[in-house]
């Protein structure tokens, strides 16, 4: 008998904006639906081989599918002017988007092209998310990290989000 593999445990973190910096990085841009294609292979090939494979599903089209989900309000509205594209020669290398679930702004996912991390782009990114959401009058920014996931984890925590009580 084939067993499922348990779903992954995860947990809330939380971070106060007050304070939080306003945007400077001009490099990053807003995302659109145009972007669906780039932006699911980009989140399949940062996702693909770690604790955080299933949120990107079984390849680039069930990933498209997953952003397009995003996009269209499954996790909260979408937050277009909150959430950044940043790119390479034209070409998407990270990603933070932004929905706002129960009134807070939720980081619905951030990621990375694998041949571009260690280079600070997802910390920029989550930064300028920051400033944005400080500038637009929100006071807090949510996410939901993978328990398995150490790297997300020790950035999440050294940017000040904190555990938030089940």
């Amino acid at each position: 008998m084939t067993q499922t593999p348990a779903e992954p445990r995860r947990y809330r973190l939380d971070a106060t904006l007050s304070g939080s910096p306003a945007l400077v990085d001009g490099s990053f841009r807003t995302p659109t639906r145009e972007d669906l294609p780039l932006l699911g292979a980009l989140m399949w090939d940062a996702y693909r081989g770690t604790p955080d494979e299933r949120d990107a599903g079984d390849g680039v089209a069930s990933a498209v599918a997953e952003i397009r989900l995003t996009f269209d309000g499954e996790y909260g509205p979408f937050l277009p002017e909150a959430s950044f594209v940043a790119e390479e020669d034209g070409r998407p290398v990270a990603a933070a988007l932004v929905t706002v679930w129960r009134g807070t702004p939720l980081l619905a996912f951030v990621f990375t092209a694998s041949s571009h991390t260690g280079r600070g782009l997802a910390r920029r990114l989550i930064h300028a998310t920051m400033g944005a959401l400080a500038e637009l009058g929100y006071d807090r920014l949510s996410l939901a990290v993978t328990e398995d996931n150490a790297r997300a984890r020790a950035l999440y925590e050294s940017m000040g989000f904190v555990k938030v009580p089940a």
